[in-house]
């Protein structure tokens, strides 16, 4: 082959400076970045680890709280007692007694809420109110009137007060923190736009993509059977009540964007009196 037909180098190339071919490995770095970091997969297992580390996170500090307020029920339950008597080791179980009742209704409950189903029954929420305002109560009384040879302290009071309000707060908190990051995982399922190489792209379509006149076409929302379900119920209901749907209502079950969300409204909008099939 002559040094004519040779083909040219990289560093042969007009242009192909090092800072050229920098920029164009930082580019094809970044558009295989892209390509991993928009993929619903890898969004739900980070939405997931999230929700794992945060809730264990939650468990932690909800246990030293628990594992305090213990000792403020066994001096309010124990008072006149000594470790002779039966009720002042009794005293110590009481408080372990509601708090176990407290995680167990709490694992219940984040359990529910992952599986997209929410509880409504005002009997557990009076429930754990009952638990923590008890705790609250045991903790602040004996800071109120301290025992014998002990006197007033108000930084005690305080610490009695705000740490069982803690608790309860954090009791409220998890339930949220589970539905939350459900509902991430569940955007993440919906599929992203494919990448488009700006290097490939010609004045002309390809012969198989028939491009429409205005604007392109949305295409339909993939979501998870039961947030589909969720979803269909939910605009059921608003028809039931005499209305039109609309994307709110979408977003009260799951967060989509606006463009995906009234797609999903057009697929489930009746045509003729059907809507589309499953998706």
């Amino acid at each position: 082959m002559s040094g004519k037909d040779k083909p040219k180098s990289a560093p042969d190339v007009p242009g192909a400076t090092k800072a050229v071919r920098k920029l164009g490995d930082e580019l094809a770095e970044a558009r295989q970045l892209h390509r991993l970091l928009v993929d619903p997969l890898l969004n739900t297992v980070r939405a997931e680890r999230l929700r794992v580390s945060v809730t264990r996170s939650l468990w932690f500090f909800l246990a030293c709280g628990l594992g305090f307020t213990t000792a403020g029920v066994q001096a309010f339950l124990a008072d006149g007692y000594t470790t002779a008597d039966p009720q002042w080791w009794a005293a110590w179980l009481v408080e372990p007694a509601f708090a176990g009742i407290l995680i167990t209704l709490l694992r219940w409950e984040a359990e529910m809420l992952a599986r997209r189903l929410e509880v409504t029954a005002a009997v557990v929420r009076k429930l754990k109110r009952l638990l923590l305002f008890s705790t609250l109560v045991m903790n602040v009384i004996p800071t109120v009137r301290p025992p014998d040879g002990h006197s007033f302290n108000l930084g005690n009071l305080f610490v009695h007060i705000v740490i069982p309000l803690i608790v309860f707060f954090l009791a409220e908190v998890m339930p949220v923190v589970q539905e939350m990051c459900t509902r991430a995982k569940d955007t993440a399922t919906v599929p992203a736009a494919p990448d488009v190489d700006l290097d490939q792209q010609t004045d002309e379509p390809p012969a198989d993509i028939v491009r429409p006149a205005v604007a392109p076409v949305v295409p339909s929302v993939k979501l998870p059977p039961t947030v589909m379900t969720q979803v269909r119920t939910t605009l059921d209901s608003v028809r039931s009540e005499g209305r039109t749907p609309n994307v709110a209502d979408i977003a009260k079950v799951v967060a989509l964007p606006d463009n995906l969300a009234r797609q999903l409204l057009a697929d489930l909008t009746p045509v003729n009196g059907h809507t589309v099939p499953n998706i």
